[in-house]
């Protein structure tokens, strides 16, 4: 049974990994074209409008992207579901539109206080945050039932049309305007294809119980959300306060190296939740739920190691060399992001248990932590201060979220083998830190230590004798 489900939320993750890593990889295969494009100090803007985008975001959904997914799943007939979309799509709309009317009327401000002049900037942003406030619906529908292919496709048409977009505008010479030209065009294409699906799925009525079944799950989310990228992302702000906006740029140009161990996490996120919810009835709900955390966490362990110990190499041969002295914090927001994965496998009891005022209190506990150690290591450190303060403060949400979930959920996570996924990657990055400097050398002894990773789980006796009995039947099947 367990293999069955694994061979499952492994297809999942894998069809919607095929979509959501798809940007993400298309940005770093656009970085040649894009950093002789954009200078040090463009970037430095992108990474603040970055920040302000992901808050109109926030703001503009209300918490009611959350609170639909949660919802959806406790309405028993079509008729229900019909008018529950309904409700959430209105509300979500009405409250986009009228804080997009109160963004335009304070963009001049907002841009001034951000990047001291980028009305225009903010503008282009807060329009394509209120453009997709039409796709969170649908997107969640396929979700929700199970329509990974579609969800795909529909992302795959986005991201495509969105990186030819932004190969045209900004070699044609439109930079940062370039950018967030090509967002917003892609994602009136994008809302035009979902159409169909949002009209059909619509129902009768608007009902405010509702509504209020979903702003108490959603809206707590709001602040946590806001704290969420403080944390991720408030040091580009801090790096140009007290540095240079071009060092704020050379930091956001590693810093998406440093992530890619989001590749798999937002793949297995859009599948977590869904697989979670859907065998929650079961007896052996919470066994199932750690036995699979496990193998997640062996991805993610591998995936963290493999950025940090070729992360060097990743941006020599992705970058110009005006942007290769941020190497050294590539490593150090791998293992931030390491944190992030484990406090999205073990936080899962709050969602469960619809705890989710718990949400806010863990990230504002984090970003605080963040804020407060940028503040002091920023003016000394540089970017280096602020990739360490960030691995600091997903440190402590996923110490935070693991003991929250536990409090009202217990999982039991096997943390001796998860303990030595640690040390084995620990390990095989020191060894790393060997390598000879030259490009073709170190590519070679750095493929030779990750070969090690899977070797050194062995050593240290993580493998159970069933799944020793399960790798060779695979070996000897190929």
């Amino acid at each position: 049974m367990l293999r069955e489900q694994l061979k499952t939320l492994g297809r999942q993750a894998a069809i919607y990994g095929t979509a959501d890593a798809f940007r993400p990889v298309i940005n770093l295969v656009l970085l040649p074209i894009i950093t002789r494009h954009l200078s040090l100090a463009e970037f430095g803007v992108l990474g603040i409008l970055l920040l302000f985008g992901t808050l109109t975001k926030i703001l503009f959904r209300m918490g009611l992207d959350s609170g639909f997914f949660r919802i959806y799943y406790e309405q028993e007939t079509d008729e229900d579901r019909g008018k529950f979309i309904t409700t959430i799509l209105v509300s979500a709309l009405s409250a986009s539109s009228i804080l997009l009317l109160l963004t335009v009327v304070a963009s001049e401000s907002i841009g001034d206080f951000l990047l001291g002049n980028g009305r225009n900037y903010i503008i282009l942003v807060a329009v394509d945050t209120f453009i997709n406030a039409f796709a969170f619906v649908p997107m969640n529908l396929f979700r929700i039932q199970g329509r990974s292919g579609t969800f795909t496709g529909v992302s795959l048409f986005r991201n495509t049309l969105n990186a030819g977009l932004k190969i045209i505008l900004v070699v044609g010479g439109w930079g940062v305007a370039g950018m967030l030209g090509a967002n917003v065009i892609s994602s009136m294409a994008f809302v035009i294809l979902l159409s169909p699906t949002l009209a059909s799925s619509l129902g009768r009525g608007f009902s405010w119980k509702m509504l209020r079944e979903a702003f108490s799950f959603g809206l707590p989310k709001i602040p946590h959300s806001i704290a969420y990228q403080i944390l991720n992302l408030s040091d580009r702000k801090l790096l140009e306060w007290f540095h240079s906006l071009s060092e704020s740029g050379l930091y956001h140009v590693a810093y998406q190296f440093g992530t890619g161990v989001k590749f798999f996490l937002s793949a297995f996120e859009l599948a977590w939740s869904p697989f979670v919810y859907s065998i929650l009835k079961r007896a052996d709900a919470p066994q199932t739920m750690a036995r699979i955390a496990t193998y997640a966490a062996i991805i993610i362990f591998g995936v963290g190691l493999a950025i940090a110990v070729l992360g060097r190499e990743l941006l020599a041969l992705m970058t110009t060399p005006e942007f290769h002295a941020g190497y050294n914090i590539i490593p150090v927001i791998a293992l931030a992001h390491v944190f992030q994965g484990l406090f999205l496998l073990m936080s899962i009891g709050i969602g469960i248990s619809k705890k989710s005022y718990y949400y806010p209190v863990m990230t504002f506990a984090a970003a605080t932590l963040n804020v407060s150690m940028n503040l002091l290591v920023i003016p000394e450190y540089g970017r280096m201060g602020a990739a360490w303060s960030t691995a600091a403060g997903y440190g402590l949400m996923t110490v935070m979220g693991i003991y929250f979930s536990n409090k009202h959920y217990p999982i039991p996570f096997e943390w001796g083998r998860i303990g030595k996924m640690g040390l084995a990657a620990f390990i095989c990055y020191g060894i790393s830190l060997g390598a000879p400097e030259s490009l073709a050398p170190a590519l070679a002894v750095k493929a030779v230590v990750l070969a090690l990773f899977p070797l050194g789980l062995y050593v240290l006796g993580f493998f159970r004798p069933d799944e020793i009995q399960e790798i060779k039947r695979v070996l000897s099947s190929r």
